[in-house]
């Protein structure tokens, strides 16, 4: 028996044996103080997570309006809602702005820059029709729901912009086709 316990203890004194054996053991007892951490956690109740709330802060005016909006809607308070930009003024703005670099400005005889260039808008410009009119039946254009009530529109403004038949045809089947692409629809 000595002779067992003096060749286990000789062969200890090895350091690469020593190193070895102390890694096995630390990696045994992480093993069992893992398992024994996951396997005390009872399946008893479950409580819920709380949102963890973001410590990032906010930079720019609207991030701050729309923090403002979700904390007063957190609180059943009324919401307040931040001033936008419509698209025509934001395309107005950067036209204006690329025009001013250039050294040109827009002209204001109607007192906003045009932005339509679309067939039926051109179709109407070549019949002399204001700028005006051209923009307020294209807008109206793009608020109809189907098709009937996009022909009904030019119909309607026919006798303002002097149109009769092929040339009122022509004016329904542009604004519908103009709707269409707005809408994304397939021809039907």
């Amino acid at each position: 028996m000595q002779n067992i316990i003096d060749q286990l203890f000789a062969t200890f004194m090895n350091p690469f044996i020593l190193i070895a054996t102390l890694w096995i053991i630390g990696v045994i007892i992480a093993v069992a103080i893992f398992r024994k951490s996951k396997g005390s956690k009872a399946p008893g109740k479950v409580k819920p997570k709380k949102r963890k709330q973001s410590k990032v802060q906010v930079k720019g005016h609207l991030m701050k309006s729309m923090k403002k909006m979700a904390s007063e809607a957190e609180k059943g308070k009324t919401l307040s809602v931040p001033q936008v930009q419509s698209r025509h003024e934001i395309i107005t703005d950067m036209f204006e702005s690329k025009l001013s670099t250039i050294g040109l400005t827009a002209s204001a005889a109607s007192d906003y820059v045009p932005v339509s260039h679309t067939p039926l808008a051109r179709f109407l410009k070549d019949l002399k029709v204001p700028e005006s009119t051209v923009s307020a039946i294209i807008a109206g254009i793009m608020e109809e729901e189907s098709e009937g009530d996009v022909k009904i529109i030019i119909e309607a403004a026919s006798p303002e912009l002097g149109l009769t038949g092929d040339e009122l045809d022509n004016a329904k089947d542009l604004a519908v086709e103009e709707w269409r692409n707005v809408r994304k629809i397939p021809k039907s």
